[in-house]
């Protein structure tokens, strides 16, 4: 299951947590550590592993649509079962199956030599999701998707609009490989569906791509190893995928909108405790979107 890590000085009390969703079984709890949004433990139950997921009060609205897209996947895409929903101090909770494996950025660095095959593997997951018949449950989770890019960039947005629609597909809008477990080769589960959306299937994609091209190497990690591991990594999803990106003018568009997205996504992070991320780590995200305007015909 996805790590997320508990903030230092947190006064979290899972076992209350799992008394609120009517659970008295817990044999063992466990903190889990690694990411930046959510509280995470391991639950051992019945002889069960199960994830104890907390999120913020104010992220109420995320907690249910990640429920009901998890819900509405299974038979689809491989992701948790959903065990039991609910709220501790106005906190959101959900109790999801355990997945096993580890997330795939963890296998990339345990066993680098696997880069291309992990990315092929990645890149057919992706596939699937884009496939999912939109069912009027996931209607539910359609969003504007391009409003993401936020104030300052309407004409971005006014120009992604205008493009002949193509909103037809489920978009998880965060997939990555911390978002990705694998065992082997073999994808056992896609998480953290907080951003899903329906929408058009080249927004999933910029987004991905920002993504592998742009997220810094981990502390300590050689950044030369890292950037030609995440390299092999994308022509294997590339090769996955399996199927073109679309017409390389409009892909200029998606690729801004997902710079855009990044660093709105990434800047309030810099400097929260417990997030390694750095201003520097921002500077390859602004590169990134001015080249990509400028190809775009975009002002800058």
């Amino acid at each position: 299951m996805a790590a997320h890590r508990v903030a230092p000085g947190d006064e979290l009390d899972p076992l209350a947590v799992l008394r609120a969703l009517g659970l008295e079984d817990a044999r063992a709890v466990e903190p889990v550590a690694g990411g930046w949004d959510t509280a995470l433990w391991r639950v051992e139950r019945s002889g069960a592993s199960s994830a104890l997921r907390l999120f913020r009060p104010e992220q109420a609205s995320i907690a249910r649509r990640e429920a009901l897209a998890l819900r509405a996947l299974v038979g689809h895409v491989p992701v948790p079962e959903v065990q039991a929903e609910g709220t501790w101090h106005g906190r959101p909770a959900l109790l999801l199956s355990w997945v096993p494996g580890r997330p795939l950025a963890h296998a990339l660095r345990a066993r680098p030599w696997l880069a291309w095959r992990l990315g092929h593997a990645f890149g057919r997951a992706q596939v699937r999701i884009h496939a999912v018949p939109v069912t009027e449950a996931l209607r539910q989770l359609e969003t504007d998707w391009i409003a993401l890019a936020g104030p300052g960039e309407e004409a971005l947005q006014a120009r992604l609009r205008a493009l002949p629609p193509r909103a037809d597909a489920l978009i998880h809008l965060d997939y990555h490989p911390l978002n990705v477990m694998v065992e082997g080769t073999k994808v056992t589960g896609v998480l953290d569906w907080a951003n899903v959306s329906i929408g058009d299937a080249r927004a999933d994609l910029a987004r991905t791509l920002s993504i592998l091209r742009l997220a810094p190497s981990p502390p300590g990690f050689p950044e030369r190893l890292h950037g030609l591991i995440t390299r092999l990594l994308e022509l294997g999803w590339r090769h996955g995928y399996g199927q073109p990106f679309g017409d390389q003018a409009e892909m200029a568009l998606f690729y801004t909108w997902a710079g855009v997205v990044m660093l709105r996504d990434l800047a309030p992070k810099v400097g929260r405790p417990g997030v390694w991320l750095r201003t520097h780590h921002l500077d390859a995200v602004r590169r990134w979107t001015e080249a990509w305007k400028r190809r775009a015909g975009s002002p800058p």
